[in-house]
């Protein structure tokens, strides 16, 4: 088995002084899938952002390819590492084109222009995510689903070995949910590492290879079909849940209290 892409020890997390997560030790190969499970304001987001080196840790050690965040500089981190964001922001007017190119930009060697290669890999990044007849039109005029899946797009023309991902079904209806699941899952299957936060259980449970659930100052990881049981998620969510097996594997209904 290959070594670790990403790695943690002891890590600790902390917001407003409320802590988050707790000594968490953490390996993410290749070829695995990681969802990230946990109530609102159990740290998911957080911890995306600790592991894209975009916010500090509390303690602890993050390290990318067995090298320490903070001795990667920017340009090597975006060629390693990616994140999707839970939500977009359009300031400015550009084709869904162009905005799904500005991920060849670690790429490019500091040139900053589109080549040839880029539009096309950009191209195919978007008929990835079904939005290939969206190329030419404005990014401010995507619904909410639509612009989520160009950000999906905007990661995959990156292409980073790395892929982290904020709620990367938020917005989107029950097919497209299925579709980006089932990429990433490919994604992984491919060789990437993947490491999405997600609230969907039974899309979790479906897809991922392996899961981490942030409770209350502790955490639950393992292969997903260890992890995502009743005795975890009752503790983690505050509720009971009633397990049911279906034709694509465990659903997990919750209890009212």
């Amino acid at each position: 088995m290959s070594g670790p892409l990403l790695e943690t020890t002891a890590l600790r997390l902390a917001a407003g002084g409320k802590p988050l997560c707790v000594g968490l030790d953490w390996q993410v190969r290749r070829g695995e899938f990681w969802c990230l499970l946990g109530r609102n304001g159990a740290g998911k987001s957080t911890l995306l952002h600790a592991l894209a080196g975009l916010r500090p840790d509390d303690g602890g050690d993050i390290l990318l390819e067995r090298e320490p965040l903070a001795a990667l500089s920017p340009p090597a981190l975006a060629r390693r590492r990616g994140l999707m964001e839970q939500q977009q922001f359009d300031a400015f007017g550009s084709s869904v084109l162009e905005t799904v190119c500005a991920g060849r930009y670690p790429h490019q060697g500091g040139a900053g222009w589109d080549s040839a290669e880029d539009r096309e890999a950009a191209a195919r990044a978007l008929a990835a995510v079904a939005l290939a007849e969206c190329a030419g039109k404005d990014v401010r005029a995507l619904s909410g689903g639509e612009r989520q899946r160009v950000a999906l797009a905007t990661l995959l023309a990156q292409d980073p070995p790395l892929l982290l991902l904020d709620e990367p079904t938020a917005q989107q209806d029950a097919a497209a949910q299925i579709a980006v699941m089932r990429l990433l899952r490919d994604l992984a299957d491919d060789g990437k590492a993947v490491v999405a936060a997600c609230h969907d259980l039974n899309l979790a449970a479906r897809f991922a290879t392996h899961a981490l659930v942030l409770g209350a100052e502790r955490h639950w990881l393992g292969p997903a079909a260890e992890v995502l049981t009743a005795p975890v998620l009752q503790p983690a969510f505050g509720c009971a849940f009633e397990v049911i097996d279906g034709a694509h594997g465990r659903l997990f209904v919750p209890l009212p209290a």
